[in-house]
């Protein structure tokens, strides 16, 4: 239905960012003087809290000599649900573009704005003892007052970094002391999280606008126009072309029709694409061009001098990135203007 292939890895990413908050959490036994007897990094796996405890309620001896209880303490996680979050919902069509140009050097790839999800995860934390639960909830709780941020890149193709807040809910405590003395006791930590994340689409690609030609108009007989002339027109600004201009170098013509060129022009040109730099008060549109791209007929007879160089401006793309339509009813003689990647240039 969607008809575009895409697959960022935004939930393996959010399993992958959630983990690594806790899997460097240490656990210390000391005595009484502060001399430390042991430490141990806690393990954490990703995986439901059901099948560790299924595991420690398994007797061995049921099944072979060799197995061995659940070793404690350990941490277990996993991603528990979604839901949207229409509070952190902008704009749809918003698009956010890549810094870097595409490897042809003319298209730039974008996004449209991200749909946002909250993600639930949940943090079990098993241990034998009060103790050894007490030090890892203690290195957990401070850093969730009640978020903790972290810092994602959403997207490998794309310049887009984003904080995301990882927000603590709750802490459940449990712990099996009344059970019979045949059953191992184990103490149970649960911290739900929600994360706030985002969700991108496909990267599409566009041409970048290179030259734009725009119009500006000025009412000097009555100081500016009137609201009346103003709602009349629609508009009292003309920008009238978006795609990607194209320029040629074309020999001498003597009032004629028919233009030639010394290389062939861009593949782009098409018939019916505006021609500029032809001294007319109106433009001549092609009418049509030679299958070696080395000449064209305009609708219109021209008079140039050689090596004159000849802009191809094409009607509007609906389908192009940067498309926008203005019509008014006042216009003049406009120019045009070449925008550099430079933006020192441009200022």
């Amino acid at each position: 239905m969607f008809g575009t292939y895409f697959y960022n890895e935004t939930i393996k990413r959010a399993v992958s960012i959630f983990g690594t908050l806790f899997n460097n959490i240490t656990l210390k036994k000391t005595k009484s003087d502060g001399t430390i007897l042991a430490e141990q990094i806690v393990p954490i796996s990703y995986g439901p809290k059901q099948k560790w405890l299924e595991r420690i309620t398994v007797d061995p001896k049921e099944r072979d000599g060799n197995i061995t209880g659940m070793t404690f303490p350990r941490m277990a996680f996993q991603l528990s649900g979604f839901e949207y979050d229409a509070s952190r919902q902008q704009n749809k069509l918003i698009r956010h573009s890549k810094s870097a140009l595409e490897t042809d050097g003319v298209k730039r790839g974008y996004q449209y704005n991200p749909a946002p999800y909250t993600l639930n995860f949940t943090l079990s934390i098993l241990t034998k003892n009060m103790n050894d639960a007490l030090q890892i909830v203690e290195q957990i709780l401070p850093y969730f007052q009640p978020e903790y941020t972290v810092t994602m890149k959403m997207i490998d193709s794309m310049a887009d970094h984003r904080d995301v807040p990882i927000v603590l809910n709750s802490v459940q405590f449990e712990d099996n002391y009344e059970s019979g003395f045949e059953e191992r006791r184990f103490i149970e930590y649960t911290l739900e999280f929600k994360m706030h994340l985002y969700f991108f689409g496909p990267v599409y690609t566009g041409s970048i606008i290179k030259n734009v030609i725009e119009r500006d108009y000025i009412n000097s007989d009555k100081g500016g126009f009137t609201s009346t002339q103003i709602q009349s027109s629609g508009l009292v600004k003309e920008v009238k072309h978006y795609e990607p201009a194209f320029d040629a170098v074309a020999n001498a013509v003597s009032n004629s029709s028919t233009v030639n060129f010394a290389s062939a022009i861009n593949s782009k040109i098409g018939v019916n694409d505006e021609v500029f730099g032809t001294n007319l008060s109106t433009n001549p549109t092609i009418s049509s061009i030679a299958s070696d791209k080395l000449s064209i007929v305009l609708n219109n007879a021209i008079t140039i001098d050689a090596n004159t160089k000849l802009l191809f401006v094409g009607s509007v793309d609906p389908g192009d990135t940067f498309v926008v339509a203005e019509t008014v009813s006042f216009y003049d003689d406009g120019g045009s203007t070449t925008y550099s990647e430079d933006l020192i240039s441009d200022a």
